[in-house]
């Protein structure tokens, strides 16, 4: 029984630290939560930190992009309040997409911006993020005047 409870304390010690190690690009992705990841991209983004931001957007849509999906396939309307936290991939997917979009836009990758902006008005509609003020909000609605402005840049480099 000792060995036992020694074996199990050795291994979650171990998951506990290798939870803790940056990934290979030096970024600490935390528990690999989609709303872990979400929050640390909204503070890169915050703190000017765009390259991290992308990567912290990147990471949880590799992780989650695919059950977003498949909740926004169940929906034919923006899911009410009381049962929005039920689409919480398709919620913090498409809030990583909105912040790709912001920090791609920071860094003057205005192609790749408009990419992430189009995926939230073209095949994320639904999501919707939370904002601690205390009301949720649209990022596909948000994303229409990035898109037109984007679209406008590129225009006008031709």
């Amino acid at each position: 029984m000792r060995i036992t409870l020694a074996l199990l304390a050795l291994f979650s010690f171990a998951s506990l630290s290798l939870a803790a190690e940056p990934g290979p690009d030096g970024l600490d992705y935390g528990d690999h939560k989609s709303v872990t990841l979400q929050v640390k991209a909204w503070d890169a983004l915050g703190e000017g930190r765009y390259e991290d931001a992308v990567k912290y957007t990147e990471k949880c849509a590799e992780l989650y992009e695919a059950e977003a999906r498949k909740m926004q396939a169940s929906l034919s309307a923006k899911p009410s309040s009381d049962v929005v936290n039920e689409y919480w991939a398709l919620n913090d997917v498409g809030t990583c997409y909105f912040i790709r979009g912001e920090a791609l836009t920071k860094l003057k990758k205005n192609e790749q911006a408009l990419a992430a902006f189009e995926v939230l008005r073209d095949d994320l509609y639904y999501a919707q993020a939370w904002d601690p003020k205390g009301w949720y909000w649209a990022p596909a609605d948000a994303a229409y005047p990035k898109i037109e402005m984007l679209e406008a840049r590129t225009k006008a480099d031709f």
